[in-house]
């Protein structure tokens, strides 16, 4: 989701996918400042055009001239002021146009100035590919199937990091209903057009309109207005989403304070998105019909109305809210549900980061802005949430969400930064996180931690245990000689019973003395992944990420089979490989990638060589023919089937395989364009393109636990 300057996007599987809103530089902008936009805008669908007169509130004393930003292609009609006619001129700049308007002196006032600005143009950017992860993204469409305007797109005058309120009447054809941010001021019906006007009078950094042939229901809960504009053939979900949102509402206004606006709509669309803007969200008509979303990521766009919409984002010090609101939803969640689940969630954290994030890319928090890719999103999103997660287990719960609350009341409708929370968790908590926040904040990397020699002893009381705690990894703070400063889990299964404690480290070597009073038998150094780190590789199963985020690896297309077949492959190679990585055909490998390569093997037994050289290195229960497969001990021969499975190259166990074939040539694309949304998973299983089946194969012991001996 975004806030106003970024995006969640819900795509399949609900990847946290996140834009930065595109803008000019503002030194070449004037000073002002908007403190209020009031727009008549009418939208013409057939046409793809509109046309809209904005009356904004300008603060510019003393000023001779102002300049605004506005889309490219409008042409501006007219600018005014208490019924004068002003002089201005347009000069293009980048994707938009500078309107430069000039003021007599005596409109130059103290409190600002109201300009009318009136102004049309056409929209009619389509939706991009569906084969990419920003499926749907575009930034302004008018049309009949339905209309988006988004600040990116300038569909209104504007400056940069402008904090303005928003009242906008819509004017559309009949059967069309418009929604934005704000309260629903009034609505009518005049000679088959639809006049609809929303108000916001609180600030926002932005403003999003959209409109389509919706049917309206709406409900009030404890005061706030809540609403569904759902297309006709979705309404049988409509209820589940309004009583999943009441419930959303009143988990988060318990646990950081009211909620900052008057509605939430829950808004379809007509192509395929997972945004949400202050007070509303907008849901692709395929992401809504989606199962998971209304327990997930539904939440998770609510939450964005503290986090992002209402306490915005300072992006000189870096976007924390993405991860926080990961945090206290995707994984506040999981961790509802219980424990396992959210020690899973944390693992994946981890293992994706070990996955993606080498030392070439990696970078610190404070420097993170948006998701653009795995690395950024392994970074920005999941380092960001295990950063809180370690905060919270440091200080406490009631301290931890004390410490929220009223970071959330003190700087609502302010833009905040790392140290704003920094501040106000040193205050609550009355304690110094300088070396906390200076080390997973300003500092890029992640420790990487080793069981040194374990030697336990029989004392007169019980028993004494010594354990070895070595910080190894040479892409952290350690390559300066700055061990971190850990406060590490630790786990002993007893004679009687188990002994947990957390040990604090702060040295590349720390010796941790245990006492119990019966013997120990099994020693685990953080068991339950609650510290951010990177894993060891027996911690990591053969998953599609592993394969896909090895920075050394090649997609292989086969060069036999059906020529649909062979083109698909090939075309699905490249996708996948994104223009970054080594697409080859399998004729072309060579002993170096078998050996030394991770390898994306596309196609059958009777198609990809290669899928016969690795023919009996694939895990147990599962096996290839030329038109069947066996996965989990099930057997599947109909032609709309696939199978996706992974597993450690026999030539090089540092190394991994994944294999996909399709007894169909024409699922090949439609089904490998999901596959990067699947990542953590091992294998996958389709019919047609449904995932049918799909799995996570174990690991083995962890080099951080070990048995004792007597």
């Amino acid at each position: 989701m975004f806030s106003m300057r970024t995006k969640y996007t819900l795509l399949l599987l609900c990847i946290l996918a996140i834009t930065t809103v595109p803008s000019i530089s503002a030194n070449n902008i004037s000073k002002n400042r908007i403190l209020s936009h009031n727009i008549e805008i009418e939208l013409f669908l057939k046409e793809h055009r509109l046309k809209a007169l904005d009356h904004l509130f300008v603060s510019c004393a003393a000023a001779e001239e102002v300049s605004f930003l506005l889309n490219r292609s409008f042409k501006i009609l007219s600018v005014s002021s208490s019924n004068k006619k002003l002089d201005f001129k347009t000069t293009s700049s980048g994707n938009g146009q500078h309107l430069e308007i000039v003021l007599p002196t005596d409109l130059s006032q103290s409190d600002g100035v109201v300009l009318d600005i009136a102004y049309e143009g056409i929209l009619r950017q389509a939706p991009y590919s569906q084969e990419k992860e920003d499926v749907g993204e575009t930034t302004g469409i008018v049309g009949e199937d339905g209309v988006y305007l988004s600040p990116a797109c300038k569909w209104y005058p504007d400056v940069p990091n402008s904090l303005a309120t928003f009242r906008v009447t819509v004017i559309t054809p009949a059967e069309y209903e418009a929604v934005t941010q704000g309260i629903l001021v009034n609505k009518k019906l005049v000679n088959s057009k639809m006049y609809t006007t929303w108000e916001e009078k609180i600030v926002s950094e932005g403003c999003h309109l959209v409109a389509g042939r919706y049917e309206v229901t709406n409900i009030k809960h404890n005061g706030i207005d809540i609403y569904a504009y759902f297309f006709s053939e979705e309404q049988n979900l409509v209820e589940t989403y309004i009583n999943a949102t009441t419930r959303y509402l009143d988990i988060y206004q318990k646990l950081l304070g009211d909620y900052p606006y008057g509605k939430f709509a829950i808004v379809e669309n007509f192509f395929q998105t997972g945004y949400g803007m202050p007070s509303f969200t907008l849901l692709g008509s395929t992401v809504v019909k989606l199962p998971f979303i209304v327990e997930t990521s539904l939440g998770h766009e609510i939450l964005h109305n503290w986090w992002g919409n209402s306490v915005f984002v300072d992006d000189s010090q870096g976007n924390w809210c993405e991860g926080l609101t990961t945090y206290m939803a995707d994984y506040y969640y999981k961790e509802l549900k219980d424990a396992i689940s959210a020690e899973d969630y944390r693992k994946d954290i981890c293992r994706k980061y070990t996955n993606y994030v080498t030392e070439q890319n990696d970078f610190p928090l404070k420097n993170f802005i948006s998701r653009r890719d795995q690395t950024t999103q392994a970074i920005g999103y999941g380092k960001t949430a295990m950063v809180f997660h370690m905060l919270r287990r440091m200080i406490g719960d009631d301290l931890f969400y004390q410490s929220l609350m009223k970071f959330y009341k003190e700087k609502i409708w302010q833009q905040a930064s790392w140290k704003d929370i920094q501040k106000i968790f040193e205050e609550t908590g009355k304690m110094d996180l300088a070396w906390f926040f200076e080390q997973w904040v300003n500092q890029a990397g992640a420790p990487f931690i080793e069981l040194g020699k374990t030697e336990v002893e029989k004392s007169n009381d019980g028993w004494q245990t010594k354990v070895e705690i070595v910080q190894t990894c040479p892409q952290t703070l350690l390559k300066k000689g700055k061990p971190y400063h850990l406060f590490l889990p630790i786990h002993l299964k007893l004679d009687n019973g188990n002994f947990d404690l957390t040990a604090e480290i702060k040295e590349k070597n720390t010796i941790v003395s245990i006492h119990t009073d019966s013997q120990p038998k099994h020693i685990h150094i953080d068991p339950q992944c609650d510290i951010f780190r990177r894993l060891h590789l027996e911690e990591i199963p053969p998953t599609i990420d592993l394969v896909l985020g090895d920075a050394d690896n090649v997609f292989v297309y086969p060069t036999s089979g059906e020529g649909n077949s062979q083109a698909a492959y090939k075309k699905l190679a490249e996708f996948l490989a994104d223009n970054n990585r080594v697409v080859k055909s399998d004729a072309e490998i060579t002993e170096t990638d078998l050996t030394q390569k991770s390898l994306f093997i596309l196609g059958g037994l009777t198609e990809n060589k290669l899928a016969k050289i690795f023919f009996d290195n694939l895990p147990d229960g599962f096996s290839l023919k030329e038109d069947s497969f066996t996965a989990g001990k099930t057997s599947y021969n109909n032609k709309n089937n696939a199978l996706l499975v992974t597993f450690k190259n026999s030539k090089n166990k540092k190394k991994s395989i994944a294999l996909f074939s399709c007894l169909n040539s024409g699922t090949i694309k439609n089904i490998g364009a999901k596959i990067p949304h699947y990542g953590k998973y091992s294998y996958l299983v389709f019919a047609g393109e449904k995932n049918i089946d799909k799995g996570i194969f174990a690991v083995m012991q962890s080099p951080l636990q070990q048995y004792i001996k007597n």
